[in-house]
């Protein structure tokens, strides 16, 4: 039952429904709440928990995959007496530490852009949007022309300085590494994760500081960030897993330097020959065991937070509230910026693209069209682009629709398990994309009624929509929570029912966030590789695995060209969803 009975006193202290005590109506609600929770718990926990209990299991199986089982522990005890595997462990953690610096970079840049009134702000979010979207693999590649200690180009011109001897970056290092998520990836995510939180927050409590004699800095502490930290807490939480689960780039950058994480080792355990699964299945389920107590912190500090509604039935103002003196600076700040962390390595991979030898600019002739005209022709790019752009939709649509409707009952009802139910959310996380690839690939294959399916794009759509799945419905569920419950409890009051209230009030408040979202998922369509790399038949084959195809069988110029086809979807893509996101905002 929803929220809307607090009316009729079947609401607990914390303004949830709860069950009537006494009555036929009380013991029907409890039974409805107790039925729901069950449904809803059988659901989640087939697309979360199934892989997971997979891959425990297998951790034991001595014997292999598909092979009869024959319990053991060779497979931790091998794994875990590998200095390889403790040194990936190692290196996992300390590539970590960037996760705290973006967010921090990342608030002050939302903060910049959200609640200052800094001129271009819509532009340079829509420029972060843009650079999360791009494909890291052929942009880590731009990074190695720039930043490669033998032939990088900064290298080579910084070299000309009289006292400048030798190389004075090395990509091949973890702080390159760090640098490169950094720039491309980890902090645009956070800046798109905690922009539509801060513009739900109503400029009235900000303005009331303010008048009460503080300042814009101690408001900044003292009044926006308690406001919004759930989401802070969200954005960091997903971030640190996340970082735990990193693949292309480590893959790139760090063999060359002996640099292995979680993620690549778990990838060179299963592509060995024959394949280490039992040591590639202990390894997950070690980080099994971190998620569940990250989770665990996680929902106790939200518990601690306590629910902000920022959004209320009064009026509320949610334009930017300040305007700083110093605006113009930050803007040409944040210009600087994204022109070194974005736009240097997109120009190397558009010149990468033209290069006749990817890489070599000083060479006689060294530009040609034949690579582009080659892409025109080539039937396999047409077919993964439409692929991409399907299974994108399909998977983004769908998706957003699920993690709403989950968010909606996890902050609005009292159905049974809901507890449960928020931990199951987070564990596709736990397991590598192509940990789970392999597992679902697996369980099609081995499933009588499901085998059809396998060579399909239904599975590559329910991959995608499960991987997401744990930032979906957390940041869904951190908006809906913004928005009082006074609002829905008025329709209902007039006699509009959960689906008219749902897409005629929810839906529309938590607008910003469900094209986050959205985007999200089309993007994992456009950059996911280890989650669908296993998954996909020829026939189904997207835009980035076709890109990866090329970067490993030594054809970089035709990745450069693919990864610049997927800039420019994702570019277009992003405009549209940008537009109308900004349409249906209620700043705007």
């Amino acid at each position: 039952m929803s929220g809307f009975e607090r009316k009729t006193g079947t609401v607990d202290a914390d303004g949830l429904p709860g069950r009537a005590d006494a009555g036929p109506a009380g013991h029907f609600r409890f039974a409805a709440d107790f039925g729901l929770g069950v449904l809803m718990l059988l659901a989640v926990g087939a697309v979360t928990l199934v892989p997971v209990v997979f891959v425990v299991i297998e951790s034991f199986n001595t014997a292999g995959i598909a092979e009869p089982y024959k319990f053991g522990l060779a497979g931790w005890q091998q794994a875990f007496s590998s200095p390889k595997t403790l040194s990936a462990i190692g290196y996992s953690f300390l590539l970590s530490i960037r996760i705290p610096i973006a967010l921090a970079i990342a608030f002050v840049i939302a903060w910049l852009l959200i609640r200052v009134r800094i001129p271009g702000s819509r532009l340079i979010e829509h420029i972060l949007w843009f650079s999360f979207f791009l494909p890291l693999l052929p942009v880590a590649i731009g990074w190695i022309l720039l930043l490669d200690s033998g032939y990088g180009l900064l290298n080579l011109v910084l070299e000309k300085l009289p006292f400048i001897h030798g190389p004075v970056f090395s990509i091949y290092s973890v702080p390159g590494i760090i640098w490169v998520h950094l720039s491309l990836a980890t902090v645009p995510v956070m800046v798109i994760l905690l922009a539509p939180a801060l513009r739900q927050l109503d400029a009235a409590n900000e303005e009331a500081a303010v008048m009460s004699g503080a300042g814009n800095l101690l408001t900044l502490f003292r009044v926006t960030i308690p406001l919004i930290a759930p989401a802070i807490l969200t954005a960091f939480i997903a971030g640190f897993i996340r970082s735990l689960e990193v693949f292309e780039v480590e893959q790139l950058l760090g063999t060359p330097a002996g640099i292995q994480v979680y993620a690549t080792r778990i990838y060179d355990l299963i592509s060995s020959e024959p394949p280490l699964y039992p040591q590639a299945m202990a390894l997950s389920s070690f980080f099994l065991l971190i998620l569940l107590v990250m989770t665990l912190l996680h929902q106790r500090q939200l518990g601690r937070l306590g629910g902000r509604a920022t959004i209320t039935g009064k009026g509320v103002r949610l334009r930017p509230a300040l305007r700083a003196k110093w605006h113009y600076l930050a803007t040409a700040l944040l210009g600087l910026y994204i022109a070194f962390s974005i736009g240097l390595p997109l120009v190397m991979l558009l010149l990468g693209s033209f290069n006749r030898l990817f890489g070599f600019f000083f060479i006689a002739d060294p530009w040609t069209l034949d690579h582009w005209i080659e892409a025109g022709s080539d039937p396999d790019i047409a077919h993964a682009a439409l692929n991409s752009t399907v299974i994108g939709l399909a998977a983004a649509l769908i998706g957003t629709l699920l993690y709403a409707l989950i968010a909606w009952a996890l902050v609005r009802t009292r159905l049974w398990g809901r507890g449960v139910i928020s931990l199951l959310i987070w564990l596709p996380w736990a397991i590598p994309g192509v940990v789970l690839g392999l597992t679902l690939s697996t369980i099609l294959l081995e499933a009588p009624v499901l085998s059809a399916l396998y060579g399909t794009s239904v599975p590559l759509v329910l991959a995608l929509i499960v991987k997401s799945m744990p930032i979906g419905v957390q940041m869904l569920r951190t908006s809906i929570g913004q928005v009082s419950q006074d609002i829905e409890e008025a329709a209902a009051m007039s006699g509009a029912g959960f689906p008219l209230i749902f897409r005629r009030i929810t839906l529309p408040l938590i607008a910003p966030m469900c094209v986050a979202i959205f985007l999200l998922v089309f993007m994992a369509t456009l950059t996911d590789i280890s989650t669908v790399v296993l998954l996909a038949s020829p026939g189904s084959r997207t835009l980035s695995l076709l890109m990866f195809q090329f970067s490993t069988s030594s054809r970089p110029e035709s990745a450069a060209v693919v990864g610049i086809i997927i800039a420019t979807l994702s570019l277009f893509i992003t405009s549209i969803a940008f537009r109308i996101g900004i349409t249906m905002n209620p700043e705007h």
